[in-house]
């Protein structure tokens, strides 16, 4: 009883973990640009933990927060009291790029699709957004995970694509209609033409985005293990990917991952070793592409895609 009762106490208190991470080729005008990641809110009413996630981000400076997905408690849980308690936790936060969602295996029957019209999150459902500043960009990519498979830990790959439909707006980003499904980078996103960041509910892409070069993935779904014990870890992760980026900052290849380990619980209301998680990422530029020729710098900066309307 006292185990349980510390468990439910951990799963209350919400750390705000800062760090940041260095890329050679960030563009210049986004050193310093700060990002919010949250993932698995898990929520079903505005309780506890949701109070103490608004006072949380009421007092964190950022320029983008993104949430890797799962909104929803459960896959059973009504959508209006998700929609209702999600208000509440976001209600008059601003930020100069907005927030950003994907969609988690627990976010279907249409959930994430409404998340997206309420107009507080833009959803990334097989799309990309173009981010822009001071005549610079970075690429948003989007992964969506569209239903759950058991508790194997299968996601549907198959509906997990980036397009190419983006264009310059005179806001920071626009999201265009959703293309057809296509492959994992098409030309207008080549790799090393532009930094791109994935933002994807379960690290299970992090394959998918190693081989294709991807700067930045940003994934949540493992809890962490939410019950951590001494040398054996999470108890409860799906899949073996999964286990091996359970949480925290990884690099594979050129790309960085960082798992962020969740906000709410599932299951079992209890944390253990292993409390939720407000990530701000700072992204800066490396020290030797800030030394680096303005030429060889122009060499590499992205030209805008122009399309018909």
């Amino acid at each position: 009883m006292g185990l349980c009762a510390y468990g439910w106490w951990e799963a209350g208190q919400i750390e705000v973990v800062e760090r940041e991470l260095c890329f050679d080729g960030l563009p210049a005008a986004f050193d310093g640009f700060r990002v919010i990641h949250l993932s698995c809110i898990h929520t079903n009413s505005f309780g506890r933990v949701e109070r103490r996630l608004r006072r949380l981000l009421q007092g964190i400076p950022a320029d983008l927060l993104v949430v890797a997905g799962d909104f929803k408690a459960d896959i059973t849980t009504p959508p209006e009291r998700v929609h209702a308690s999600v208000e509440r936790i976001f209600e008059g936060l601003d930020y100069p790029f907005g927030m950003v969602a994907c969609g988690g295996n627990h976010d279907w029957g249409g959930f994430f699709e409404e998340l997206a019209a309420r107009g507080r999150f833009t959803g990334l459902k097989r799309s990309s957004l173009i981010l822009e500043k001071e005549g610079e960009a970075v690429a948003l990519l989007g992964a969506h995970t569209a239903r759950p498979l058991g508790g194997r830990g299968e996601h549907e790959l198959d509906e997990c694509s980036w397009v190419g439909h983006v264009w310059r707006r005179s806001t920071p980003w626009r999201l265009l209609p959703d293309g057809p499904a296509r492959a994992l980078t098409c030309d207008r996103l080549a790799f090393g033409r532009m930094f791109r960041i994935l933002l994807a509910h379960t690290p299970d892409f992090i394959v998918d985005a190693q081989a294709e070069g991807i700067d930045l993935m940003l994934a949540g779904d493992t809890h962490g293990g939410q019950v951590r014990l001494p040398w054996l870890g999470g108890l409860y992760i799906k899949s073996a990917v999964s286990r091996k980026y359970d949480r925290g900052h990884f690099v594979a290849g050129r790309t960085q991952l960082y798992v962020n380990a969740g906000i709410g619980t599932q299951y079992v209301p209890i944390r253990f070793r292993c409390p939720p998680e407000i990530t701000v990422l700072t992204l800066r530029r490396s020290v030797t592409a800030k030394a680096e020729p303005k030429s060889n710098r122009a060499q590499a900066h992205w030209e805008p895609v122009r399309l018909l309307p």
